[in-house]
């Protein structure tokens, strides 16, 4: 009888003891959803969608037409069967259908030009129909003097305004100081120091294709 006084409140404590250390790793652990067997089955059932006909390959044909590479070469690809006109023998039945093609269009095969009257040519904005040579020697000394003094107010474009002439004009009679360049130069030394990465590489890959595009090479 004594020790079942004794071992009861034991028991209790040891309980008690064993639901805190539960509750406190249920704090510890992270909560986490965990899907039944249920809605995993409806899920992986709404998940089975049979592909697209167009996905699948056409058993129709016989073999091997069935199981076969596609080969649908782009159609500004070079024929090694094409011959330019110039090599063509003058025995070649295609040099007389070429000529024929070209009568028909009105181009000599001779020459190469049309024999009909051409389009109207097209008319630029920017560019003059007729040029002027209105501007005596001493227009042209006030420009230069103009652009010698303030060459930030007096721009090419501000000049061109001024005289009612092309800015090419303006750049052949009155270039900038040799001090107004390096300015400049010095300007875009420091936006260019400001550059990233990214924007070096993509200068510096525009100056190599400019390059490769005036050797021909691109």
């Amino acid at each position: 009888m004594e020790f079942r006084s004794v071992a009861r409140p034991a028991s209790s404590l040891l309980a008690t003891a064993a639901r805190q250390s539960q509750q406190r790793l249920a704090l510890l652990t992270p909560l986490t959803t965990t899907r039944g067997h249920k809605t995993t089955a409806r899920t992986k059932r709404g998940l089975k969608i049979a592909p697209h006909d167009s996905f699948l390959p056409d058993r129709s044909a016989p073999f091997p037409a069935a199981d076969s590479i596609i080969y649908n070469p782009p159609a500004s690809e070079a024929s090694p069967e094409h011959t330019p006109f110039l090599f063509l023998p003058s025995s070649d039945p295609r040099r007389a259908a070429v000529d024929r093609m070209r009568k028909t269009t009105g181009i000599s095969s001779g020459t190469g030009q049309p024999s009909g009257p051409l389009p109207p040519a097209m008319r630029y904005p920017r560019r003059a129909d007729e040029p002027k040579y209105h501007l005596s020697k001493e227009q042209v000394q006030e420009m230069r003097r103009l652009r010698n003094e303030d060459p930030l107010t007096w721009s090419v474009t501000a000049l061109a305004r001024k005289f009612d002439c092309s800015q090419v004009f303006v750049q052949i009679a009155a270039p900038a100081p040799a001090s107004h360049k390096a300015w400049l130069e010095e300007q875009q030394r420091k936006r260019e120091a400001r550059w990233g990465t990214k924007k070096k590489a993509a200068r510096e890959d525009r100056k190599r294709r400019a390059e490769l595009m005036y050797r021909g090479e691109l």
